[in-house]
C-alpha cells in the first residue's frame, strides 16, 4: 500500500469518527437550543428518517471541507468524492433500517447506531476508494461528484424547511413531518 493510500485511509477513518461522534451530538442539539429554528438546518428537528440523515452528512461535508488533506489532495477533489460517499451513506442508513423494521415491526436503539456506524464506514470506504483509484484525473468525475454533493446540501437544507408529505419525512410515533411547533 502506497503512503498516499495509507494517509487517505487514515484520513477518512479519521473521519468516520468525526462524523459519528459530531453527529451523535448533534441528535440532541436542536431540543437543547430550544428549537432555534436556523439549527434545523443541520440537527434533527424530529425523529424522522430524514433527519437522522443530516447527522451523517452534515459532519461529513464539514469534515471534507475543512480537515487537513492528505499530502497532494486537492480540497475538489475530496469534496467530489464526498458526493457518492455521502450518498451512499444515506441510502444503506434508509434501506437497513427500514428493512429491519419491517421484518421486526419495531426499531432497536443497538440496531439504529449500528447502522449509523456501518453506513458511515461504507461510505467513507467508498470515498477513500474514489480518492485512491485515480477516477478524479477526469474532470468529470469531478463535475459529477461536486454536482451530487450540491443536490444534497441543496435537499437537506430545503426539505427540512419545507418537508414533502412523505413517509421518510414522518415521525412514525407522532406524525410530525418537519419542525414541531411549539
Amino acid at each position: 500500500m502506497s503512503s498516499r493510500t495509507r494517509s487517505i485511509l487514515i484520513f477518512e477513518l479519521g473521519g468516520a469518527a468525526f462524523m459519528v461522534a459530531v453527529g451523535s451530538a448533534m441528535h440532541f442539539l436542536f431540543e437543547l437550543a430550544s428549537g432555534w429554528p436556523p439549527l434545523a438546518l443541520i440537527a434533527a428537528v424530529n425523529e424522522s428518517i430524514w433527519e437522522h440523515l443530516k447527522l451523517a452528512f452534515w459532519p461529513g461535508l464539514f469534515w471534507a471541507g475543512v480537515a487537513p488533506l492528505p499530502a497532494g489532495l486537492r480540497r475538489r477533489e475530496m469534496l467530489a468524492a464526498k458526493g457518492p460517499g455521502l450518498f451512499v451513506t444515506a441510502v444503506l442508513i434508509v434501506a437497513v433500517f427500514t428493512t429491519y423494521v419491517t421484518i421486526l415491526g419495531h426499531n432497536i436503539l443497538a440496531l439504529d447506531i449500528g447502522t449509523f456506524v456501518i453506513a458511515i464506514m461504507i461510505g467513507q470506504a467508498l470515498s477513500a476508494v474514489l480518492l485512491t483509484g485515480g477516477v478524479f484525473q477526469h474532470h468529470a468525475f469531478i463535475r459529477a461528484g461536486l454536482g451530487l454533493l450540491g443536490l444534497q446540501i441543496i435537499s437537506y437544507g430545503l426539505f427540512t424547511y419545507i418537508p414533502p408529505d412523505h413517509w421518510l419525512f414522518i415521525e412514525a410515533s407522532s406524525g410530525v413531518r418537519g419542525i414541531p411547533e411549539r
